[in-house]
């Protein structure tokens, strides 16, 4: 489903960690229930430096809590400290598949190999070792998931299906591209790029997709338990 004709594109501004994640929660579910048929991109930014832990995530949580704001993702992976716009792009995808996870990254990391060559690095998959999950940082460690440049990770993804319908999110560190490329990077121009190269590189065309004054209700509303059920969790870890 990866080259279906045509994808759906949502560019969302700057939000919280709650409202970001119950978002990508939300438009699952749409897909899901046949709200949205087409595979869609998701490209937004975070009004405040968050942490965000992977779903199976528990230890050494409560000691990193008092540094940021803290939010728990529906899918796997390790934590990721997510920057302000200007440094960071973080995207999902909404697709349905029966492929297996491994052969997905594999699909979507060709799409960012090619968008890296846009500003001169050579990038490639990246490769696990039986340390990743001694790593509380996603940042830290290397896995087939992620993009790297080098010995340098770019972008971390991470996925969660519901039976034959995938996300897929992750985090595009834009000062790490301009800190390796010496290109002064700004957020507008890395989104109009990697809307070309998803074009070229899958042969489809994007549909500008918008949030409705109902589903921000219901996101909003979804942020609310998100943040609710979170709080409770870290309660039972002490």
């Amino acid at each position: 489903m990866l080259k279906t004709q045509t994808w759906y594109f949502l560019l969302t501004q700057a939000n919280s960690g709650s409202f970001n994640m119950a978002c990508d929660n939300y438009l699952l579910d749409c897909f899901v229930q046949g709200e949205i048929l087409n595979p869609l991109l998701r490209l937004y930014s975070w009004s405040e430096e968050t942490l965000s832990i992977g779903a199976n995530q528990k230890k050494d949580v409560l000691n990193h809590k008092n540094n940021y704001p803290l939010v728990k993702r529906t899918s796997g992976g390790q934590s990721i400290l997510h920057e302000m716009s200007n440094n960071e792009i973080t995207y999902s995808i909404f697709l349905k598949s029966k492929k297996n996870a491994k052969d997905i990254y594999y699909e979507i990391g060709n799409i960012f190999i090619a968008y890296l060559k846009n500003y001169g690095l050579n990038a490639s998959i990246g490769s696990s070792n039986e340390k990743y999950m001694n790593h509380f940082n996603c940042f830290e460690c290397k896995t087939p998931a992620d993009i790297v440049v080098g010995d340098i990770k770019i972008i971390g993804s991470a996925q969660y299906r519901k039976k034959e319908y995938l996300m897929q999110h992750g985090s595009i560190k834009l000062g790490l591209i301009r800190q390796l490329s010496g290109i002064d990077l700004y957020k507008e121009k890395a989104i109009v790029d990697l809307k070309i190269v998803f074009k070229q590189i899958l042969n489809i065309q994007f549909t500008d997709y918008s949030l409705s004054e109902v589903n921000y209700e219901k996101i909003n509303s979804i942020a609310i338990i998100h943040s609710d059920n979170y709080i409770k969790t870290n309660a039972n870890q002490n």
